[in-house]
């Protein structure tokens, strides 16, 4: 008897401007290492499939609370070294998660 796998609790969008968002990172990071980043958070956001929140490929997983992002439903959380930021929109009504950006602390979107 083959098992399934267990349905994701949220549907992940992500588009190919999110991976856009991670150019200004490369010029940081060798070939491998920038490799490495984006395998981590392709993990990161089958993680948000299934639980909603990253917790174990990733860290520091909050509520986004300066603007652009102050509307209770901008997340950031932390992969690879302390200073790639992954955020990400979710709508928890309709368990949907929308991811937004790769960036470090130099080039997070504020007002």
């Amino acid at each position: 008897m083959t098992r399934l796998a267990p349905k994701p609790l949220y549907e992940v969008r992500v588009s190919p401007h999110f991976w856009l968002t991670a150019e200004p990172l490369r010029p940081k990071y060798t070939h491998e290492q920038f490799a490495e980043v984006i395998r981590t958070i392709r993990k990161a956001i089958d993680e948000l499939a299934e639980k909603g929140y990253v917790d174990e490929v990733g860290w520091n997983d909050h509520l986004l609370s300066k603007r652009p992002f102050l509307d209770g439903n901008h997340f950031e959380f932390h992969v690879y070294d302390d200073d790639v930021l992954v955020v990400y929109f979710k709508r928890e009504a309709h368990r949907v998660i929308r991811m937004v950006g790769i960036y470090d602390h130099e080039n997070l979107p504020s007002e």
